[in-house]
Protein backbone atom coordinates (compact mmCIF):
# COMPACT_ATOMS: atom_id res chain seq x y z
CA UNK A 1 0.00 0.00 0.00
CA UNK A 2 1.33 3.71 -1.28
CA UNK A 3 2.25 5.66 2.20
CA UNK A 4 -0.13 7.80 1.27
CA UNK A 5 -2.94 6.14 0.17
CA UNK A 6 -6.92 7.23 0.50
CA UNK A 7 -8.39 8.16 3.79
CA UNK A 8 -10.34 5.75 6.02
CA UNK A 9 -13.37 7.74 5.04
CA UNK A 10 -12.60 6.93 1.19
CA UNK A 11 -12.12 3.14 2.18
CA UNK A 12 -15.25 2.89 4.11
CA UNK A 13 -17.27 4.52 1.20
CA UNK A 14 -15.70 2.74 -1.31
CA UNK A 15 -16.27 -1.07 0.86
CA UNK A 16 -19.97 0.43 1.33
CA UNK A 17 -20.35 1.28 -2.44
CA UNK A 18 -18.79 -2.22 -3.83
CA UNK A 19 -21.44 -3.96 -1.04
CA UNK A 20 -24.50 -2.12 -2.30
CA UNK A 21 -23.30 -3.36 -5.84
CA UNK A 22 -22.31 -6.88 -5.12
CA UNK A 23 -25.33 -7.83 -2.80
CA UNK A 24 -27.11 -10.66 -3.79
CA UNK A 25 -23.76 -11.58 -5.85
CA UNK A 26 -21.73 -12.24 -3.23
CA UNK A 27 -21.89 -15.45 -0.74
CA UNK A 28 -23.27 -15.20 2.01
CA UNK A 29 -20.24 -15.50 4.05
CA UNK A 30 -18.32 -13.41 1.91
CA UNK A 31 -20.74 -10.86 1.76
CA UNK A 32 -20.51 -10.54 6.07
CA UNK A 33 -16.91 -10.87 6.07
CA UNK A 34 -16.92 -7.56 4.03
CA UNK A 35 -19.69 -6.27 6.58
CA UNK A 36 -17.39 -6.89 9.10
CA UNK A 37 -14.55 -5.61 7.62
CA UNK A 38 -16.34 -2.48 7.23
CA UNK A 39 -17.32 -2.35 10.82
CA UNK A 40 -14.21 -2.55 12.29
CA UNK A 41 -13.01 0.39 10.03
CA UNK A 42 -15.56 2.67 10.85
CA UNK A 43 -15.09 1.46 14.63
CA UNK A 44 -11.51 2.24 14.48
CA UNK A 45 -12.08 5.82 12.56
CA UNK A 46 -14.87 6.45 15.32
CA UNK A 47 -12.65 6.19 18.20
CA UNK A 48 -9.68 8.27 16.76
CA UNK A 49 -11.84 11.06 16.14
CA UNK A 50 -13.14 10.75 19.90
CA UNK A 51 -9.95 10.72 21.05
CA UNK A 52 -8.61 13.89 19.22
CA UNK A 53 -11.80 15.07 20.77
CA UNK A 54 -11.17 14.45 24.07
CA UNK A 55 -7.82 15.43 23.82
CA UNK A 56 -9.00 18.59 22.36
CA UNK A 57 -11.82 19.46 25.42
CA UNK A 58 -8.93 18.25 28.19
CA UNK A 59 -6.10 21.03 26.59
CA UNK A 60 -9.08 23.51 26.36
CA UNK A 61 -10.36 23.27 29.81
CA UNK A 62 -6.45 23.35 30.79
CA UNK A 63 -6.31 26.75 29.31
CA UNK A 64 -9.09 27.87 30.44
CA UNK A 65 -8.51 26.76 33.72
CA UNK A 66 -5.07 28.46 33.86
CA UNK A 67 -5.82 32.32 32.72
CA UNK A 68 -7.74 32.57 36.06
Amino acid sequence: MPEQGPSKSDLILGLATLLAESRGRLSKENFESLINLGAALYKEGHNQYQARSDVDTIMTKSHDDNKH
